[in-house]
C-alpha cells in the first residue's frame, strides 16, 4: 500500500495566521478581541437556551467578566493600548457579551467584525 503524502504547509503560513490575530493595524479591535466576543456571546448564549433562560443573570455577569476581561488583556497587552483606552474597550465588550440575545447576525455583530479588521482577508 502506498502512502498518500499529505500537502506541505509552509511554516511562514502558520506564522503568518497568528500575526493577523493578533495585527493591532487592522482595526479598532484586534482580530482575536473580536473573535473572543463572537465566540464567548455564542457559547454563553447557547448555554442559556439550554436552561431555558433561568441562568439569565448568572450568565450575563460571567459574560460581562470574560468578555471585558479578555478584551483588556488583548489589547492592552498584545495591542499595546493605553490603559484608559484598553478599559474603555474591555468595558464595551463586557457589555456586549453580557447583554442576553445573541449577537451574530445583528448589526452589532456585524460592526465587531468591521472594528477588529475581519472585513479583509489574513493576506491583506
Amino acid at each position: 500500500m502506498s502512502e498518500q503524502k499529505q500537502p506541505e504547509t509552509h511554516p511562514d503560513a502558520a506564522v503568518k495566521r497568528v500575526r493577523w490575530l493578533v495585527d493591532p493595524n487592522r482595526g479598532f479591535l484586534l482580530p482575536l478581541s473580536g473573535i473572543w466576543i463572537l465566540a464567548l456571546d455564542w457559547i454563553l448564549f447557547s448555554s442559556n437556551v439550554i436552561s431555558a433562560g433561568i441562568a439569565t443573570p448568572i450568565v450575563m455577569g460571567i459574560g460581562f467578566l470574560l468578555g471585558g476581561g479578555g478584551v483588556l488583556i488583548f489589547q492592552k497587552w498584545i495591542a499595546a493600548d493605553g490603559w484608559l483606552k484598553a478599559i474603555a474597550k474591555a468595558f464595551a465588550a463586557g457589555i456586549a457579551v453580557g447583554v442576553p440575545w445573541p449577537l451574530a447576525g445583528t448589526l452589532f455583530g456585524g460592526w465587531i467584525l468591521l472594528a477588529s479588521g475581519m472585513r479583509r482577508s489574513a493576506q491583506n
